[in-house]
């Protein structure tokens, strides 16, 4: 009791933990209390007014002048300009390209041979054969309804590893869909052959539409936007023209894909040549021959999208005497795989190509002779582009932007110090 009458009355009235102080009867609690006075005491007031939180800075303390207001502009300026640089070093991507093997595939799988489990697969899938596959394709299912669609499935799942679709879209506007006809490694539409290897693919001619006549009759791009790409052309010139379209799956192996006068049609017009007649004449007789064709798109697979395709947009003029000529174009194909920041990589393909026009002299002078027309032939690299675009990683962009931003402000506290330091010294002695 002594010891607890020898302590200072508290000054802190408005503390809650105070309000007990008086019925404190220990040495602990006298000491516990009176350490908690002395280390609260610079929270409170000056005054005694009670513990304030929300304290304001004192002006006059710390000195302002216009020199220092500079460099505080300084400061924050180059800090925004290296922060943005920073960022904008962050958004682009380091492009790196390499050559690797292209990949093999076995052909004894991809080329649907007469017999084989792939061509069984393929006519099922265009509802040729609906019939359980066998031989091969039934012993690896086991017999069963089941097991004879998961096999079917498989199949048809390494088939389309093993191959590419290739979409087709020209306009032949001066030749009858009649006289037209197309093939794939020599099987022709008009023999049933076509259709056999690949079942019923998409891939048709029809009359063209109003779009496909704009462009292949090179009217004004402005007229053309507005035409329908659905409706067929109201032209009446356009009922001797034909529209070729379609998607074929072929295997990663070389081929050649056609789309030429047919067979019929060319020995007329042969005849009729030889017979005297003028160009005139033998497009009254066969309603037209003039093979120039517009080529709106032929893709192989997915394009590279940085890449333009030569096979895109192009109009072939026979400008021959009699309008009649082959385009063979020699295409190679570039595998290439694409892979793009933060996304999945790609398989994309890249096209070189070159034609030239064989003309009807030379085409009546083969034996067998070849057909006018169009002529894609095909063949794949045996070496593929790695295209890989990346980006640093977020942490060392971070790590490195925060590093750049707190030294500038560290740099240039350095360099002001040292510059008021040393016009202080300065002045002190003038």
């Amino acid at each position: 009791e002594d010891k607890q009458q020898r302590l200072p009355t508290p000054s802190f009235q408005s503390f809650d933990i105070f309000t007990s102080y008086t019925q404190v009867h220990s040495y602990s609690h006298s000491f516990t209390i009176q350490y908690s006075i002395i280390m609260s005491a610079p929270l409170a007031s000056p005054g005694g007014g009670g513990f304030n939180a929300f304290l304001r800075p004192v002006d006059g303390i710390q000195s302002k002048s216009a020199s220092g207001g500079f460099i505080t502009i300084l400061a924050y300026t180059t800090a925004i300009i290296l922060f943005l640089s920073q960022i904008y070093l962050y958004i682009q991507v380091d492009i790196r390209h390499s050559l690797n093997l292209a990949p093999s595939f076995p052909l004894s799988e991809v080329i649907p041979t007469e017999g084989g489990v792939s061509q069984k697969i393929l006519q099922a899938q265009g509802g040729r054969n609906k019939a359980k596959p066998k031989g091969e394709a039934a012993a690896a299912g086991g017999g069963g309804k089941g097991d004879t669609k998961r096999t079917m499935y498989e199949a048809l799942k390494f088939i389309e590893r093993n191959r590419i679709d290739v979409f087709i879209h020209v306009t032949f506007p001066y030749v009858k869909c009649a006289d037209l006809d197309f093939a794939h490694n020599g099987a022709f539409y008009s023999t049933g052959a076509f259709s056999k290897n690949h079942g019923y693919a998409k891939f048709s001619k029809r009359h063209p539409t109003e779009y496909d006549w704009g462009v292949a009759m090179k009217m004004p791009m402005k007229d053309v936007r507005k035409m329908s790409k659905r409706k067929n052309a109201k032209d009446p010139r356009s009922s001797n023209a034909c529209t070729v379209r379609g998607t074929l799956a072929v295997p990663r192996i070389s081929g050649d894909i056609s789309i030429s006068m047919s067979k019929d049609a060319f020995t007329k017009i042969v005849q009729l040549l030889q017979m005297g007649m003028t160009m005139e004449q033998t497009d009254t007789q066969t309603g037209g021959h003039d093979l120039s064709h517009y080529i709106h798109d032929i893709t192989f697979g997915t394009m590279f999208p940085l890449a333009n395709n030569p096979l895109s947009n192009t109009m072939i003029i026979m400008d021959n005497e009699f309008k009649i000529g082959l385009n063979h174009m020699a295409t190679k194909l570039v595998p290439t795989r694409y892979k793009r920041f933060a996304r999945q990589e790609k398989e994309t393909f890249q096209i070189s190509v070159s034609n030239h026009i064989v003309t009807m002299d030379t085409l009546a002078r083969n034996v067998p002779f070849s057909l006018p027309g169009l002529k894609i032939q095909y063949d794949f690299t045996p070496l593929a582009v790695q295209h890989i675009e990346s980006r640093e990683n977020f942490f060392v962009f971070l790590s490195s932007l925060i590093g750049i931003v707190g030294g500038v402000f560290v740099t240039v506290g350095l360099v002001s110090g040292f510059v008021v330091n040393s016009a202080q010294a300065l002045k002190k002695l003038d």
